[in-house]
């Protein structure tokens, strides 16, 4: 069963009542009012908007702004009287709505107009509306399909653009916003509408269940998340450098490294990173292979320690006590071995078939490989002890599988996924360690787990998510996109998608960050 998802990002509080001039009239309905009835019905009933002594509501009449102001603020439960002087020209202390006026510009909802004034009785344009009800409510998202009326340089695209995204507005017909023109009490009671109860939201088939978060123009090596915190790690191509994305408040930081890098992990509050000395390759022998591997704080993201090692590193994994654990890249039938973060000494070393991936177990007990270039594939397991990899025990399969070239270990240790579709147990019992468990219904390339609510979530570079039962492996519901799906991450209540994005009739592929919230 579908979960409910939310892309609203704020939680509004009901008890609202409307500032003069309206009365206290309790009407519900009203004989002016033909058109978004439903709308201008449900505001009244819950006190958020009255209608007039002579039973109308007079849809048409334009909203001042003033008026908006105090019932933004009084929805958000915001008490006034204690706010700064904001200095406008028109509204001094004692004039009627100071005090409000005073307080949404404290709390950064209003800004007032550039002469000066804040102009309580002016009316309030669609675009002003949406700057309003974005800065009040902390609407985020981006709307991929733009309003030929706002592009990316009109003042009020950044405001629009999340109005649009959480389907508060779908803008007219021929595929204009119309910023400037007045907004009337009855467009002003559907954005209330459609912001209090999503039942209101209008359809919208150009809208995925996802939330573009952010676009950026970086090409992913590889990915990692933090273990609590809304951080995103990535390895950017372009820049040759690491970084931390929070994906809540869009803060950046990255750091440079001075060889190529590869591959990365994040365990414990390290980033380990892979660097490159040469290029992969079956005949470069171990004896002549080199490579390094860095160690970045995650919290300051400076470098702390860079460790030139005898080979050419080709994945990566480590565990929370600094052990870090490498295979090569090069070599045809060559060596992983297990590293001290902090002195950079080799701990031990195994055979493996060069260019393996490597997964760590949760537990940190035992690291799985699988090759990349034989046929039939092999998949294998070195149990850990103190830091130390111990003789390989191979799967209990040898070509019985087609699989692809990787790994997935779900995070309460039960299982290992490939990306081809099958499922194999992990157990501490070695003879039953890496034997066939299911398959799914299809393959896929990107995985995240949400083992809390028993679900899990794949897509194959689709602009689709699909979600399964994670104690059945069947497939529950999919959820859209608006990019192809690279790399997914679940933490929380959100479903986090890197995907290859593009907008318009661009052929300029960006990497956006779309997220999922689940109620």
């Amino acid at each position: 069963m579908k979960r409910y998802i939310t892309s609203l990002l704020v939680v509004f509080v009901l008890a609202v009542t409307l500032a003069y001039p309206f009365t206290t009239q309790a009407a519900s309905a009203f004989k002016d009012v033909s058109l978004y009835k439903d709308e201008i019905d449900f505001l009244t009933e819950k006190q958020i908007i009255k209608g007039y002594d002579d039973g109308t509501f007079k849809p048409d009449q334009p909203i001042k702004r003033l008026q908006a102001v105090q019932m933004i603020l009084r929805a958000m439960g915001e008490k006034v009287g204690d706010a700064p002087n904001p200095n406008f020209k028109d509204v001094k202390p004692g004039d009627y709505g100071y005090e409000e006026v005073a307080k949404a510009v404290e709390i950064g909802i209003i800004s007032g107009k550039q002469d000066g004034r804040f102009d309580s009785w002016g009316t309030l344009t669609r675009g002003q509306m949406a700057k309003i009800l974005v800065n009040a409510y902390n609407l985020r998202g981006i709307y991929p399909y733009q309003f030929t009326d706002v592009n990316e340089k009109h003042w009020a695209y950044d405001f629009v653009s999340p109005l649009a995204a959480n389907n508060i507005t779908t803008g007219y017909g021929d595929d204009t916003y119309r910023p400037n023109i007045s907004l009337s009490r009855a467009h002003f009671a559907v954005f209330m509408a459609r912001l209090l109860d999503s039942s209101f939201r209008p359809d919208n088939p150009y809208l995925a269940d996802s939330l573009i978060e952010g676009i950026f123009d970086i090409k992913i090596l590889d990915t990692d998340i933090h273990e609590s915190k809304p951080i995103l790690y990535l390895l950017d191509a372009i820049e040759n450098e690491v970084v931390a994305l929070n994906y809540e408040t869009y803060e950046y930081e990255s750091v440079r490294l001075p060889l190529p890098v590869e591959k990365m992990t994040y365990v414990n509050g390290k980033i380990y990173v892979t660097q490159l000395k040469g290029k992969h390759s079956p005949g470069w022998w171990g004896e002549n292979q080199r490579g390094a591997f860095a160690v970045i704080d995650a919290n300051s993201m400076k470098v702390e320690k860079q460790f030139n090692i005898e080979l050419d590193p080709f994945d990566i994994a480590a565990t929370s006590d600094g052990v870090v654990y490498i295979p090569s890249g090069s070599g045809q039938w060559t060596f992983i071995n297990s590293y001290s973060s902090k002195t950079g000494e080799r701990l031990s070393t195994q055979a493996i078939r060069n260019a393996s991936y490597i997964a760590m177990h949760p537990s940190g007990s035992k690291v799985y490989s699988i090759t990349t270039d034989l046929s039939p594939r092999n998949m294998t397991v070195y149990d850990i002890e103190n830091g130390k990899l111990l003789s390989e025990r191979p799967s209990p399969y040898h070509g019985d599988y087609p699989l692809s070239p990787d790994l997935a270990i779900s995070p309460d240790g039960k299982y290992i996924f490939n990306q081809q579709s099958y499922v194999f147990r992990s157990t501490l019992n070695h003879s039953t360690d890496m034997t066939y468990a299911g398959k799914l219904d299809r393959p896929y390339k990107a995985i995240a787990f949400d083992i809390l609510n028993n679900e899990f979530y794949t897509s194959n570079h689709q602009d689709y998510i699909q979600a399964y039962d994670y104690q059945t492996l069947k497939p529950a519901y999919q959820l859209t996109t608006y990019g192809d799906v690279q790399h997914l991450f679940y933490q929380g209540d959100t479903l986090i998608a890197l995907t290859n994005l593009t907008f318009d009739n661009s052929s300029v592929p960006f990497v956006g960050l779309e997220t999922i919230t689940f109620e």
